[in-house]
């Protein structure tokens, strides 16, 4: 006999108030007056929450040049919720009629389906602009995460962020009068809906649409959506560390890719290769220069038109013979790609040969095909048709299984040509207005954000057919669950020190909302004053920067090859790329801990040690990996810099000197190095540099050769680290061992 399975959650009901327990949570929900508390271990997280909504109306202003957002909206005085009815009870939840002022009537549900999460759904009548749900900001509360957040501050505590349209350039050649109207909009282009609380509570709005907003400005709290997209969703996430809160995001939307190891090298890419020789050209230009090489990243254009999937003969007139030839010297070849197809791609860039300018006037050959067969996102009068910056043309409906079955057949000739890696750009939600209609029923106002995922879900399925195991997707568009498709890059950064300080805070930010497979573009892509190359001492600090990131990943508009800059800089060049690639075991096992856990490769210090409150708002070093601290120069003629260390035994490794963290120290930093530590008694494990001076090359990762080198004296007389292959490697009172026969040297660096 079956016996009945226990209920978890334990729910008492008064007249004037409602408890919810579940393990170490509870819910207090007060009635007359309405108001809700959350407890967590007997600890009060959230106090005098509540409901409301508004009327108003939309102004957001999408600027096609920059991709920026204008965000405005004209909100009539809130409606707060005045007092609750209980109507329903479950086992875990409870439904409320909510009375509104004015005597609006709404519906709250709260449910506890987990130890460690709180469930909320609102809904009201009528047709207001928002929902919210608000709490009680408690005193130097600080908040981090919202995806990649472009700005000087990692604690968002005291802004306005609307996600999509929260990004503003004002670093030094903004105009002065964008300056007084706040920067100028760029495109948010990796927003994730998630925020971290010091206070001990993680937020998932569990939506997908625009005008998701999160109000941190004020005394009180308030996460909102536009009711258009249907209910307000939200997830509070109540795990004791702000670790293990990530770990339960990650656990509803996805833990972070574990790549194969050439993702995690260096890929060469320029915005425009006009001919197959340029691309010949990178590729002889690092032979000949002994920089290694993992990738070449062929940008656009490179299609016969946007975007068709097939090489232009006339800029390629033999792409299957290049692509053979690259990988037969272990590079492999990365297209770009967005989820756009053209009517007319002349608005794009154009490769300098006539017949490429006839072929992209013409609409490209796919479109009329998938248009027939209901292939993309549709008005009211069929396809959608829309400008971008490349053209005019509609996107793709992923949620259409017969349109992403019909994408992923393009994209597998080009594969099977030896084409191992997708850059997906675009896809961004600003570009869909509400009105449209997707094929699963939801409406652009619903879902205008859920195609960027559901594309990297598309690409990553045709590598994996075509190349188990050894395609990589490197993508832009992000939100909830992009973590756990390839990895994302920072989107475009003009060549400047103030770029790279908030690309820097971008890392940490994104990093607090689980991306863990993270790149940029060392150097810039826009260039300086969007007209020169990077300035040398700029590209050398982004260089330095970009050996510490998962993904090595050099681009730009400008020509930003390193023997343009002189042989000082050439030799920096090969010798920080070259450290990144001796660094892969490291980063692949950092990375393994990131698919397991969700901790991800990059480690702000909230994250790492929660005790320490420094760790909600340092925004220019971070934790690499378990055992490295970074530390990169972010100022202009900076020959030294002040940093703030993890509390615990340091071990400097441009001097081998020991020194004690959780203070700030004030350390060398020339042109030629970016301050580094290591965390006493810890193994750092890499590549002989020998191995991978041209690149990571075709080696099964269980038969490279490693160094394995212990760091200072662990306190416990003993150490170990697992490779992501699966290698165990330990020291124990002066003995190494290992798991498996492998070809490893041995090296102590005694403090």
């Amino acid at each position: 006999m079956q016996k009945d399975l226990p209920v978890l959650t334990r729910v008492s009901t008064s007249p004037e108030l409602i408890l919810l327990d579940r393990g170490s949570l509870r819910v207090e929900i007060a009635l007359r007056p309405f108001s809700l508390a959350l407890h967590c271990a007997g600890r009060r997280l959230l106090r005098a929450a509540s409901a409301w909504v508004a009327e108003g109306s939309v102004h957001d202003h999408f600027i096609q040049l920059t991709e920026g957002v204008v965000a405005r909206e004209d909100l009539d005085p809130v409606e707060r919720a005045l007092r609750a009815e209980l109507t329903d009870r479950g086992e875990d939840a409870v439904a409320l009629a909510l009375t509104l002022e004015g005597g609006r009537a709404a519906r709250l549900e709260i449910a506890l389906p987990a130890d460690d999460r709180v469930s909320l759904s609102l809904r009201a009548a009528g047709t207001p602009l928002r929902l919210a749900l608000e709490w009680d900001r408690r005193s130097g509360e600080r908040f981090v995460g919202l995806g990649a957040r472009h700005g000087t501050q990692l604690d968002q505590a005291g802004r306005v962020v609307q996600l999509g349209a929260d990004r503003r350039y004002t670093g030094p050649d903004c105009p002065p009068d964008m300056l007084a109207a706040g920067g100028i909009p760029q495109g948010d282009c990796a927003p994730v809906p998630w925020m971290l609380s010091s206070r001990g509570y993680g937020v998932w709005v569990e939506t997908t649409a625009n005008g998701t907003k999160f109000d941190l400005a004020g005394e009180r709290v308030a996460v909102s959506t536009r009711a258009q997209a249907g209910p307000l969703s939200v997830s509070l996430l109540c795990a004791p560390t702000p670790a293990a809160r990530l770990r339960a995001f990650c656990r509803l939307t996805g833990f972070p890719a574990l790549a194969p190891e050439w993702g995690y090298g260096f890929w060469k890419s320029r915005d425009i290769h006009e001919h197959q020789d340029d691309v010949l050209d990178d590729f002889h230009g690092f032979r000949h220069h002994a920089i290694p090489l993992d990738a070449i990243v062929i940008d656009s254009p490179w299609a016969t038109q946007y975007n068709t999937w097939e090489f232009n003969p006339f800029q390629f007139p033999d792409a299957r013979g290049m692509v053979t030839m690259l990988r037969a010297d272990a590079v492999r070849t990365v297209v770009w790609v967005t989820p756009w197809v053209n009517l007319d791609s002349r608005d794009g860039q154009i490769p300098p040969q006539p017949e490429s300018e006839r072929l992209l006037r013409e609409p490209a050959a796919n479109y009329a095909p998938a248009a027939a067969a209901g292939h993309f996102v549709q008005d009211t009068s069929g396809p959608f048709v829309a400008q971008w910056w490349m053209g005019t043309g509609s996107q793709v409906d992923f949620t259409s299984p017969g349109a992403e079955r019909w994408w992923r057949a393009q994209a597998k000739p080009v594969l099977e040509l030896g084409v191992e890696g997708i850059k997906a750009d675009d896809g961004e939600g600003y570009y869909l207005p509400e009105e449209v209609r997707l094929a699963d029923g939801r409406s652009g106002a619903a879902a205008a954000w859920a195609l960027g995922e559901l594309h990297r879900r598309s690409l990553q399925r045709a590598l994996d057919e075509v190349h188990p195991r050894q395609g990589v997707v490197f993508a832009r568009s992000g939100w909830s669950g992009q973590q756990a498709i390839g990895f994302t890059w920072a989107g475009d950064q003009a060549s400047d020190f103030w770029s790279l300080r908030v690309l820097v805070v971008a890392t940490l930010a994104a990093a607090c909302s689980g991306i863990s497979n993270w790149s940029h573009d060392v150097g810039g892509y826009l260039g300086h004053r969007l007209v020169e190359r990077c300035p040398p001492e700029l590209f050398v600090r982004w260089l330095q920067f970009g050996c510490f990131t998962p993904l090595m990943h050099a681009h730009s508009r400008m020509a930003q090859e390193p023997w343009n800059y002189g042989e000082r800089v050439l030799e920096l060049y090969r010798g920080y790329v070259l450290l990144h690639e001796m660094l892969v075991p490291y980063v692949r096992a950092a990375a393994v801990t990131a698919a397991r856990t969700g901790l991800p490769i990059v480690r702000p210090l909230c994250l790492s040690d929660p005790g320490d409150p420094r760790g909600w708002t340092i925004t220019d070093a971070y934790g690499y990996g378990p055992a490295l601290w970074v530390a990169p120069v972010l100022d202009d003629g900076a020959r030294e810099r002040e940093v703030a260390l993890p509390r615990g035994d340091w071990i400097e490794t441009w001097s081998g000197r020991s020194v004690q963290g959780g203070a700030e120290s004030l350390v060398p930093a020339p042109l030629e190095r970016i301050p580094v530590w290591v965390r006493s008694g810890s193994i750092v494990v890499s590549y002989p540099a020998e191995h991978v001076a041209r690149g990571l090359g075709d080696v099964p990762e269980h038969e490279r050769p490693l160094v394995a080198t212990l760091w200072g004296s662990p306190r416990l007389g003993r150490s170990a680290v697992r490779l992501a292959d699966g290698t165990r490697i330990g020291w124990r009172r002066g003995r190494w061992s290992v798991s498996a026969p492998r070809e490893i040297s041995f090296r102590t660096v005694a403090a």
